[in-house]
């Protein structure tokens, strides 16, 4: 599961602007940054403030990996048994001065660091339920294991919370996958 999370993370480490004066960000292993990410003040800030639900055939469950609690959704198996495409939805409070803006470049930059062969491919604003959102779309090797994946982020701030919602699939398939996004930002609600 936390090659499946690790996109969550890295967006949680944009909003804290973690630095770890011992390594790079590129040296540094998942779990490392789903540790850092989990000590990060604020974190889990929006437990209780939203509501979403899976699509059709999607399994979903809030589970809880290294102090963050994550809504969990994961698509029906597909032909490859070694990764799911799923949606995951973290949430932070903002630290003064952050801003929907900076919260979406900073995560780039963070993914930019950590991931292998990063690229941004797309990037745009949106609404998500009547709150405006920021989205960006990237590919990059996972360091671990090398697997090609894509990605598409979508972060919005209410009431001082930034939710980060993001679709992970393997490298040509995101295109596949974005009408579940659809489906699930368009029935995501905060309080």
């Amino acid at each position: 599961m936390k090659l499946q999370l690790i996109s969550a993370a890295v967006c949680l480490l944009s909003i804290t602007a973690c630095n770890n004066a011992t390594k790079s960000p590129k040296e540094l292993s998942s779990e490392e940054v789903l540790e850092l990410a989990g000590k990060s003040p604020g974190m889990n800030a929006g437990r209780g403030t939203f509501s979403v639900t899976a699509p059709a055939g999607w399994t979903k469950t809030d589970t809880v990996m290294s102090r963050i609690e994550y809504t969990f959704m994961m698509a029906p198996p597909g032909d490859d048994s070694t990764f799911r495409a799923n949606v995951n939805i973290v949430t932070q409070e903002l630290k003064p001065g952050f801003t929907l803006d900076k919260v979406m470049e900073s995560t780039q930059k963070e993914m930019e660091n950590f991931f292998v062969d990063y690229k941004k491919t797309d990037n745009g604003e949106r609404t998500v339920t009547g709150v405006k959102a920021k989205w960006m779309k990237c590919q990059y090797a996972h360091r671990e294991t090398g697997t090609l994946l894509n990605g598409e982020v979508t972060i919005l701030v209410k009431n001082n919370i930034a939710y980060a919602i993001t679709l992970t699939t393997l490298a040509n398939d995101l295109v596949k996958y974005e009408p579940a996004l659809e489906e699930i930002l368009s029935s995501f609600t905060t309080k």
